[in-house]
């Protein structure tokens, strides 16, 4: 651990707070003209993410519309574009919304994630249905599950899963533009995991200005911490970022200064 800060890529490190960077998610042009699209735009990111104290990575890839896809072609590009660029596990969405809430759809596509360019780890929407096949598939492909956790129902959904004990991480995204709610929220979708006995390391992040708060609060916490163009274009000042990389580097100075 170097400074409070997870010193190996993608690795818990006791104490130690793992910051992940999420480069784009479904965040437009329109809100961010940074906001990486293709995978040299991504590889870019992923770079100045990594050189400024990111561990991990979380990218949603895009077609050449620029439309969030769960594509192989796109996805297997994508990763490895981010992968060769950072040194960083990689790691993406499997949205319904990517498929138009095609259970069978996602199946299909997410099959043909295979070869070296798969993603490190994938994460999956606990309110979204087909978690159990969705999750059996990554494993039978080696990639990893991050469990995606917006309130304590969805916690519960977690307590209940028979993957429970596969994942790798909870990611925990309260959806409030609230601070005091969002922050509020996460806490209690911990305390219901707490209760379940699921012992996952959580990531916690929030959206907008939001983020900032429920980072901190994860932090105090002993959790690990997300942030990027994904959940947020400002900095804790409320200053436009101009990238993923500004976004890390307040995330890095949040943690150190706790």
């Amino acid at each position: 651990m170097v400074d409070g800060i997870s010193a190996e890529h993608g690795v818990d490190d006791g104490p130690g707070v793992l910051v992940q960077a999420a480069l784009n998610g479904g965040t437009t042009r329109a809100e961010h003209a940074a906001v990486p699209l293709t995978p040299a735009e991504l590889a870019v990111e992923a770079r100045a993410a990594a050189d400024n104290g990111a561990h991990a990575l979380h990218l949603h890839p895009r077609d050449a519309a620029g439309a969030q896809t769960l594509d192989p072609d796109h996805v297997l590009a994508a990763v490895a574009a981010t992968r060769a660029a950072s040194g960083l596990p990689v790691g993406v969405t499997t949205g319904i919304w990517t498929v138009g809430g095609d259970v069978a759809r996602r199946l299909d596509l997410v099959g043909r994630w295979t070869g070296p360019d798969r993603p490190d780890y994938a994460s999956i929407n606990m309110n979204e249905p087909g978690t159990e096949a969705l999750a059996d598939l990554l494993a039978s492909l080696g990639i990893e599950i991050e469990a995606g956790v917006w309130t304590a129902a969805d916690a519960r959904l977690l307590g209940a899963a028979g993957f429970r004990a596969r994942i790798l991480r909870v990611l925990m995204e309260p959806t409030d533009r609230d601070p005091a709610r969002a922050v509020a929220a996460a806490a209690e979708a911990a305390s219901e995991l707490a209760r379940l006995e699921v012992t996952a390391r959580q990531v916690h992040h929030g959206y907008a200005l939001t983020t900032w708060d429920v980072m901190r609060a994860a932090v105090a916490m002993g959790q690990d911490i997300r942030v990027g163009l994904e959940d947020t274009t400002v900095l804790p000042t409320g200053e436009v970022a101009a990238g993923n990389g500004d976004l890390v580097a307040a995330a890095v100075r949040l943690v150190r200064e706790s």
